[in-house]
């Protein structure tokens, strides 16, 4: 767990940091998350959020919670990506 003043947050408040993060409007500051987690960040790690982030393609393209005009551009890319890659066993990445 990711500890922020001296307490463990849950995957809920992770996703809420994260929610905050993009919502906060400012494109400029994705290139410096991206450069962090790609460049900086422990590889093990690297390969455990690539996970994470695989986990939430997976979720988007079997439609969990439901999608609309506003999500539904992620969905179908979402979709295209697990196609291409075959099923969730070739998605697995493994902790090294």
């Amino acid at each position: 767990m990711k500890t922020q003043n001296g307490r463990d947050l849950t995957g809920a408040e992770m996703a809420e940091m994260m929610d905050e993060f993009v919502n906060g409007g400012s494109r400029e500051q994705i290139p410096a998350f991206v450069e962090q987690v790609t460049c900086h960040t422990h590889r093990t790690l690297q390969q455990k959020i690539a996970g994470l982030f695989v986990t939430c393609i997976e979720a988007w393209a079997e439609d969990k919670g439901g999608h609309d005009g506003r999500n539904e551009a992620t969905h179908k890319l979402c979709k295209k990506i697990c196609e291409a890659t075959g099923d969730k066993y070739d998605r697995t990445l493994p902790y090294i």
